[in-house]
């Protein structure tokens, strides 16, 4: 390939690394805050021998982080929305459990 021709491919393919350098940052603070979170429900569960509904405010905790990563990165306002709604679903589901509903 000549010089052009790779240039000219790298311009239509519109990839846009920051985008995906953003992409992969949401992903490892989403994981992370899973595991935190899921780990702090699973001591409080063991200690308190009880079912809740921890799973959901795990995964909405983490989906939420995700998200409002991403919009602090990008002001994309769908991420925002759907940060602050996942949000509010983990704060929920945390106060069912801590609760014991």
């Amino acid at each position: 390939m000549k010089k052009e021709e790779i240039l000219a491919k790298a311009q239509t393919e519109k990839v846009d690394e920051r985008e995906t350098f953003i992409s992969d940052r949401s992903m490892r603070w989403t994981y992370l805050v899973m595991a935190v979170t899921a780990g702090i429900f699973m001591i409080a569960r063991s200690i308190r021998d009880m079912n809740a509904p921890d799973l959901c405010s795990v995964v909405c905790f983490s989906a939420a982080a995700g998200n409002i990563y991403r919009y602090v990165k990008t002001k994309e306002k769908w991420s925002l929305f759907a940060g602050i709604a996942l949000l509010a679903g983990g704060i929920l589901t945390a106060v069912a459990f801590f609760m014991d509903y």
